[in-house]
């Protein structure tokens, strides 16, 4: 069929159709294009959202299944605080910790500043440490991260780097470490 003949035959049926019934061809064809483009996409975003629902569901039974803890007294809470810090007399062990730890990565310290800081009549005391070290750089960063994770009562409160050159291998640092102990264990 010829593209003449397609023109006519449309244009007969647009002709039998009239007014009204071309009107309902393009009210029927625009919302064939609506539903592709909104309903679809809708559903779309129905099915993703179902899923975030089922993952926040499984979320909240895992955490339903978590037994729950009584609400404890303050004192009771400070307590169990405290009993996280070491107490006074570990004080030479942490610092063993910390000079073993010096050694482990290639540091080695000539000189270490030692001063206990205490403000008034808390019950933790604080000891800080400083340590001026000379080495490559990557050391120092892996001794000041084994230093920190070996003991949470441990902080590193300050830590500055000098370099002469850009292209020098050897680092100055000066670390500043501070001990967090319980004053009455």
């Amino acid at each position: 069929m010829s593209w003449i003949a397609v023109q006519r035959r449309f244009g007969y049926w647009l002709d039998q159709l009239g007014l009204v019934g071309s009107a309902g061809i393009v009210l029927l064809i625009a919302a064939l294009i609506s539903w592709f483009t909104l309903v679809q996409g809708g559903e779309k975003e129905l099915v993703r959202l179902s899923e975030g629902l089922e993952a926040l569901r499984k979320q909240d039974a895992a955490r339903s299944s978590l037994p729950s803890n009584p609400i404890l007294s303050k004192e009771e809470q400070l307590a169990i605080f405290y009993k996280g810090f070491p107490d006074e007399l570990q004080v030479p062990d942490l610092l063993k910790q910390v000079f073993q730890a010096a050694g482990t990565h290639g540091l080695a310290f000539e000189t270490a500043e030692y001063s206990l800081v205490q403000t008034g009549t808390e019950r933790l005391v604080r000891y800080r440490i400083a340590l001026p070290v000379k080495g490559a750089f990557k050391p120092m960063l892996d001794f000041m991260d084994a230093v920190l994770k070996q003991n949470a009562a441990i902080a590193l409160e300050n830590a500055s780097f000098k370099r002469d050159k850009v292209d020098d291998a050897v680092v100055e640092a000066k670390l500043v470490f501070v001990v967090l102990v319980d004053s009455r264990p």
